[in-house]
């Protein structure tokens, strides 16, 4: 337990950055999220300890979600409940607490198209901070004499959601490769495409705020979710493409890279899209 007379404290870590959030603080659930400027709506960002780097190594945490949660807990001690942030927010807060842990530069391997040979590229994550899509959020969504109010995906709905998808494609596996008859089979089948459905349908569920039907706007849980039951395709497509069309909302931007010249003259493209993706192949660095 820490206690503020502790004599080691001036040594404690101290944040080693600041950043702002797409969102700008908006979609947390109230006394979820609290800035450390106000004004200019930045969080400072605490380097990982030991038992963070740990925490993020340990497989099943990080499959339930839990170890990012806990390492964001520790890292940024603004956002105090991290099931409850927009998703939009995860790349930039990820990216900030590795420049925060082992600064700014991080080296990518990369599989080269056409030679397929591996090369490394040294990205300054500070630039492809820069490169994040910050467009506001549009939560209306019109469809002819009706409109919702949709909020954007948050960090316990997506893991919700992956864990659901993961668990159905294991058993669509486990079908393939038993003894089952075909129609044994099917009815398998069919079981596991009705639960990937259910997992869409409760995503929609969470997904809509409110509903404005004959001038009045529905907000009562119980009534949005038998609506979403019971709304046809069309109307549930106009919600799902409003959800796609700002997907890109606070992820990183693909950079342009270039190809040692040799390649080049070997058949590689002189430059192409490397997407950088923050996961535990390159989040980490060695220590030694």
């Amino acid at each position: 337990m820490v206690t503020s007379n502790n004599p080691l404290s001036k040594y404690f870590r101290q944040p080693a950055i600041y950043t702002t959030l797409p969102s700008e603080g908006e979609w947390y659930p109230e006394g979820s999220l609290k800035f450390d400027n106000v004004d200019s709506k930045e969080l400072a960002i605490f380097p990982m300890t030991a038992k963070d780097e740990m925490t993020m190594n340990t497989p099943d945490a990080l499959m339930n979600g839990q170890s990012v949660v806990n390492v964001i807990k520790s890292c940024v001690p603004g956002i105090i409940d991290p099931w409850g942030m927009p998703v939009m927010d995860m790349d930039t807060v990820m990216i900030a607490i590795r420049i925060a842990t082992y600064g700014h530069d991080m080296t990518l391997s990369v599989t080269i198209p056409e030679v397929l040979e591996a090369h490394d590229y040294s990205v300054d994550l500070r630039t492809t901070s820069d490169l994040i899509e910050r467009t506001k959020f549009d939560d209306y969504v019109p469809y002819n004499n009706l409109s919702f109010r949709i909020r954007p995906t948050n960090y316990r709905q997506l893991t919700n959601m992956q864990l659901r998808s993961y668990e159905q494609q294991r058993l669509v596996s486990q079908v393939i490769d038993s003894a089952m008859k075909p129609a044994e089979k099917q009815e398998q089948f069919t079981t596991i495409f009705e639960n990937m459905t259910d997992i869409t349908i409760s995503n929609m569920k969470e997904t809509v705020v409110s509903v404005t039907a004959d001038g009045q706007t529905i907000t009562d849980r119980n009534y949005i979710d038998d609506f979403v039951d019971n709304m046809d395709g069309a109307m549930a497509d106009a919600i799902k493409k409003s959800l796609t069309n700002q997907a890109g909302i606070g992820k990183i931007k693909p950079i342009d890279v270039s190809p040692p010249k040799e390649m080049v003259e070997r058949g590689a493209p002189e430059s192409f899209k490397l997407p950088i993706v923050m996961d535990n192949s390159n989040f980490f660095v060695s220590r030694s």
